[in-house]
């Protein structure tokens, strides 16, 4: 790493600001401190809704831009919606077309609020999830018998939808599908099990690119750190792309710099180092 100058600092939270446990480390916690009073813009860019942020993110003060349902939506300080793009309603129903012949577990983004599959919120871990996140899980707020219909009823409304799906044949078959036949969302995923459907406008690169014109700040004075697939386009971004030891390979291949993993505050690392760079800038 060799940019002494980074002005903002974009980091994903699940699997990489926070641990295993979905906990924020108090020493992660104070290096992000440390970033906003030493004047660095500090942007939390998620693939969760923004209804779904942990309070141990919200409650630091100066994290003034909020990046949710990867890239769908931009809160600002005062927690309010500033952009929002929305998946097209053709598009809704061609996923809802492909997908009809399986059985499948889908969630839906709206307005920051997650509604799930209710066989989801009842077993979590069938799905491919950990015990830490079954707390996450059972918090959506809608827990909906039907999803489909659900979906199809919203279709105007929707951030995001997203398949939880272990079969990793089917899986790969449904993301080429539909990246063959819908032009006009963006496929990506956060964790292993998941595909996550947004409009093409809707990614954690173009959102922080948008905040970084708000503020006049140049792409090469961005940090990104993140460890998924939905987080590789924000590391290609920015000027110092980072991806902690724990990341997806194409992360890591995206990455400038790999820190420590998210268990062994690799964002602290990250910011320590920016932050010891910032004391030699002329």
């Amino acid at each position: 790493m060799v940019n002494k100058n980074i002005k903002l600092i974009a980091l994903d939270l699940d699997g990489t600001t926070l641990t295993s446990q979905n906990t924020l480390s108090s020493k992660t916690k104070e290096a992000i401190k440390k970033a906003v009073a030493g004047g660095i813009e500090v942007v939390v860019a998620s693939g969760r809704p923004f209804a779904s942020m942990p309070d141990s993110i919200l409650e630091i003060e100066g994290i003034n831009y909020i990046v949710s349902s990867n890239g769908a939506a931009i809160h600002n300080a005062q927690r309010q919606c500033v952009y929002q793009s929305l998946l097209d309603e053709t598009d809704v129903l061609k996923i809802l077309e492909i997908t009809a012949k399986y059985d499948l577990i889908f969630e839906a983004f709206i307005n920051g609020l997650t509604y799930t599959d209710v066989r989801y919120v009842n077993n979590p871990m069938k799905y491919g999830d950990n015990e830490a996140y079954i707390d996450y899980v059972k918090a959506s707020h809608g827990h909906i018998e039907d999803m489909r219909a659900f979906i199809f009823e919203h279709r105007l409304e929707l951030d995001s939808v997203e398949i939880v799906c272990p079969d990793k044949d089917l899986r790969e078959h449904i993301w080429q599908k539909c990246a063959e036949c819908i032009s006009g969302v963006y496929i990506t995923s956060s964790s292993a099990n998941f595909i996550e459907f947004m409009n093409t406008d809707a990614t954690k690169a173009n959102a922080v690119k948008r905040i970084c014109d708000e503020l006049c700040i140049d792409t090469a004075s961005i940090c990104a750190c993140g460890n998924a697939d939905n987080d590789a386009d924000m590391i290609l971004l920015a000027g110092i792309g980072a991806a902690v030891k724990n990341a997806s390979p194409r992360c890591l291949e995206y990455a400038d710099v790999v820190v420590a993993s998210n268990n062994d505050d690799g964002v602290a690392e990250l910011i320590d180092y920016i932050m010891h760079q910032k004391q030699y800038e002329k």
